[in-house]
Order: structure tokens, then C-alpha cells, then sequence
């Protein structure tokens, strides 16, 4: 994940828990307080993500917007596709609560769903692991080469 999509992950956070589920924001504050481009914002409205209201022909984020602008980003720092981040809003009720009502078919998907998180973790855990090893190899080596011409005459 790129330092700047998992920057931006965490600036949402931080965002929507400064934001009341009464706050409306037009899409400029949106885009500022979420660290998001207009043309971001627009897409993932343009793909069905997010369904502002329209007032006087601008849109407004209320609260279930910002919650799912908040869960967009951090889907998009895991590496969700558009249509993966389309399912994990509905699990979540999002655009609106009705888009969710308790089935077997949700209680399966919200199952699948965290099947292929786990999965993902344990893929990133192991690359974490590796990672380690070698940045721990390459230092040794390092330390190693220092040591050896500093030891010259």
C-alpha cells in the first residue's frame, strides 16, 4: 500500500470521528477534511458509492455519507476494487440502511467477507515477516562492510 493511500486512510478516520452523524459538508470540505480530490469524490459517486443530496444543485454529505466515505478509504487502503467496496458498504447498510436487510445470503456474504480479510492479513502478515528478515540480512551486511573498512590500516 502506498504511504500516501494509507496517510489519506487515517486522515479519514480522523475525519469522520470529528463529525457528527447532523453534519452536512458541501463536497470542497468533504474532498479538504478527508484529504480526497474533487474528481475522487465524484468517481466513487459516479460508480454508486455515495449518494449526496442535492441542494440547490450541490451536494451535501450528511453523516451516512461521511461514514461511507470513511469506509471507501479504507477499503481503498487495503486494495478493494470498486465493486468489492460496493458489497462491503452493503454489509455495513451503507448507502442506507434498507440496502441491507438480514438474509442468509448477508449473513454468507458478511462470512465471505471476512474469510478473504483473514486471508489478506495472513498473505500481508507473511510479507511483513519477510520483510523483517530481509532488512535484518542487509543491516548485518551493511554493519559487516563498515566494520571491515574501518578495521584498514
Amino acid at each position: 500500500m502506498p504511504v500516501a493511500a494509507g496517510h489519506r486512510a487515517a486522515k479519514s478516520l480522523e475525519s469522520a470521528s470529528t463529525v457528527g452523524p447532523d453534519t452536512c459538508l458541501g463536497i470542497v470540505e468533504t474532498c479538504r477534511r478527508f484529504g480526497i480530490s474533487l474528481r475522487a469524490i465524484r468517481h466513487y459517486e459516479a460508480f454508486g458509492l455515495l449518494s449526496p443530496r442535492r441542494v440547490e444543485g450541490a451536494r451535501v454529505y450528511g453523516g451516512a455519507e461521511l461514514r461511507a466515505l470513511t469506509l471507501i478509504l479504507r477499503f481503498k487502503a487495503i486494495g478493494l476494487s470498486l465493486a468489492e467496496m460496493r458489497r462491503q458498504l452493503r454489509l455495513y447498510g451503507l448507502p442506507s440502511p434498507r440496502a441491507c436487510s438480514p438474509s442468509a445470503h448477508t449473513l454468507a456474504e458478511g462470512e465471505q467477507a471476512v474469510a478473504e480479510l483473514e486471508r489478506r492479513r495472513q498473505c500481508i502478515d507473511a510479507m511483513l515477516m519477510e520483510l523483517h528478515l530481509i532488512r535484518a540480512n542487509v543491516a548485518r551486511r551493511l554493519s559487516a562492510r563498515t566494520g571491515a573498512s574501518s578495521d584498514g590500516p
